[in-house]
């Protein structure tokens, strides 16, 4: 008697306790998403545009994340791949977003060997913030006053003519523009554009490669001169300064675009929350005037699918051209 008076005391103990947990465990496992901070991981030091956008659109979120607050983290190094494994070392939960670019997720799977990851299988898109075009300078004492007086010195001189290039994605475009118009430039890597604007204002380095926000205070102020910019129409910033395309070479651009991602397994419905609620963000005045004032650029945004399309439609063509100049993987 006693012992079935114990097992059901036990019994009956258990579950009161087990009732009493399981309201607990519901709710921590409903806990609507996001319901603590979400990381941004930014793959470049403080101050840079890459950095500025993803802060401006990482504090816009917060108020269709319904207040919830956010963070960023800057991981430089390894030309995007720290930053990519910081990502993928947390667990993928929607938690941590990592700021994407073609570096990270076209050119560095072309031309690394060994890279740590597959960026097409591990990463998930999950919309893009702006585009830019480059803008092919010099420095305001250099004697090549336009693109043609740059080429026609390559090509008379073969890697006479120093090229500057401070990340693969540009490194890639001096090197289509070096194919394309039959010339050889003299290839001198950079770790950071600030180095390389310092170079080409004191005439160490010819030509560059920059991104257009970061080199129209140059320009504006006399310290750099533009030649050419790289997209498919001039650039409302620098309206009297013709395209590659218009310049010689009719099938020539270089877009660098920016967008954030998360893990390839995050689940679904953080997913649809995040890439939602960054969309709808970057609607904001605030960030379009950011855009198209400040940086630079043009304001370009589209959700995870069609960032995933334009990402494999990039990989395709770079595959193309790094089978033809040959010093790529």
């Amino acid at each position: 008697m006693k012992s079935f008076k114990t097992r059901r005391f036990l019994r009956v103990t258990l579950s009161s306790m087990l009732a009493l947990a399981l309201p607990v465990q519901l709710v921590h496992a409903a806990d609507p998403f996001p319901s603590r901070q979400v990381r941004f991981i930014v793959p470049l030091g403080p101050g840079s545009g890459s950095d500025t956008i993803t802060r401006l659109v990482a504090k816009l979120v917060t108020a269709e994340l319904g207040g919830q607050s956010t963070f960023i983290e800057n991981k430089p190094g390894g030309d995007t791949v720290l930053a990519i494994q910081s990502l993928l070392a947390s667990p993928a939960d929607g938690y941590s977003v990592v700021m994407l670019s073609p570096s990270s997720m076209v050119i560095n799977p072309l031309i690394i060997d060994n890279l740590p990851y597959d960026a097409q299988r591990d990463l998930r898109p999950l919309a893009t913030m702006m585009r830019s075009a480059a803008v092919l300078v010099t420095g305001a004492a250099s004697p090549y006053k336009t693109y043609a007086d740059a080429m026609a010195a390559a090509r008379k001189s073969p890697k006479t003519v120093s090229m500057a290039s401070y990340s693969n994605h540009y490194r890639i475009g001096a090197l289509v523009l070096q194919q394309n118009a039959g010339v050889e430039f003299n290839a001198i890597p950079y770790k950071s554009p600030g180095q390389v604007q310092t170079d080409l204002m004191g005439g160490q380095v010819d030509l560059a490669l920059l991104d257009i926000g970061g080199a129209l205070p140059l320009i504006a102020a006399g310290k750099l001169r533009p030649l050419a910019t790289t997209g498919k129409e001039r650039h409302p910033k620098l309206a009297s300064v013709p395209t590659v395309r218009e310049s010689g070479l009719p099938n020539y651009d270089l877009y660098v675009w920016i967008g954030l991602g998360v893990a390839a397994k995050t689940p679904e419905p953080a997913l649809k929350t995040l890439e939602t609620a960054l969309l709808k963000a970057m609607t904001q005045p605030e960030f379009r005037n950011y855009v198209t004032e400040t940086a630079g650029g043009e304001v370009f945004t589209v959700g995870g699918k069609e960032m995933g399309e334009m990402i494999a439609a990039e990989t395709a063509r770079y595959r193309a051209l790094a089978k033809q100049i040959g010093s790529l993987k």
